[in-house]
């Protein structure tokens, strides 16, 4: 075996050096995207709290299994159209985006983004399924209660017309997605994302929540446990329906989750 010679040792140290610092701007490139994105750790929230499981599909580009939520103002066009103050309009919209995404981070969620009439996320499921779904069934539930008791009063307040329908629909969906930079921006990417706008949109009414057929089946265990505790006084309940989508006008399988506080429906 030959003695490598000290030129040949300087190139291999530069090599090497080089490596290190690339892989040090790739952590650190990734760092500032999981820094908008991103869960944050619960004792320290300058730190995000994502696990080096999840770093590293992200970083080789593997798949992951993802629970999208899309949150989505009814008739927010009409709201918009009809605000007599529309930068009071935008900032009711900022503020409920902006305490939600804060809301999300501390309940293991990733913001993705907002939609231009709410926001889109999920969560990333590295353990049981129906446990995560349910922390995403509690986040929706306060997400809803919040519209309907703060936002939507303050965005009547500041309209000249009011239209009928107006609230907050919710679509989930699950299945395996990639979280991959697009135009500088971390984006989840992946037909959950499409099943949970699509979710959104066939809702039929305010302040529903619908679920795609395929989480929903797993969540209750195929339609054998329709219900379940969220917190000591949440529960709810999952009922299977067929709804019209633009994709399938004739109907898609779904199920439309309830929330009951103490045996009451809380969005009648």
């Amino acid at each position: 075996m030959g003695i490598k010679s000290p030129h040949t040792m300087d190139r291999i140290n530069v090599i090497e050096h080089l490596q290190e610092v690339i892989s040090d701007l790739h952590g650190a490139h990734m760092d500032r995207h999981l820094q908008r994105h991103a869960p944050r750790d619960r004792f320290d929230p300058t730190r995000t709290d994502v696990s080096s499981k999840i770093r590293r599909a992200i970083a080789e580009r593997q798949p992951v299994e993802a629970i999208v939520m899309t949150a989505d103002i009814r008739r927010s066009s009409s709201v918009m159209k009809e605000s007599i103050d529309i930068l009071q309009f935008a900032n009711i919209l900022d503020d409920f985006v902006g305490e939600f995404r804060t809301v999300l981070h501390f309940h293991n969620g990733w913001f993705d983004k907002f939609t231009g009439d709410g926001f889109i996320c999920y969560w990333l499921v590295e353990e049981g399924f129906a446990t995560q779904m349910e922390t995403v069934l509690a986040f929706s539930a306060t997400v809803m209660e919040s519209f309907r008791s703060y936002y939507y009063p303050a965005f009547l307040a500041n309209l000249r017309n009011i239209p009928s329908g107006v609230g907050l629909s919710i679509g989930i969906d699950a299945g395996l997605c990639h979280v991959a930079p697009i135009a500088g921006d971390l984006t989840l990417v992946g037909p959950p994302i499409v099943g949970a706008v699509r979710m959104a949109n066939a809702a039929r009414k305010p302040y529903e929540l619908l679920m795609n057929a395929y989480p929903g089946n797993r969540l209750t265990e195929g339609a054998t446990r329709n219900n379940g505790q969220l917190t000591t006084d949440l529960q709810y309940r999952a009922a299977q329906c067929c709804v019209p989508t633009k994709e399938y006008p004739e109907g898609q399988e779904a199920y439309a989750v309830n929330f009951l506080k103490n045996g009451k429906n809380l969005f009648v």
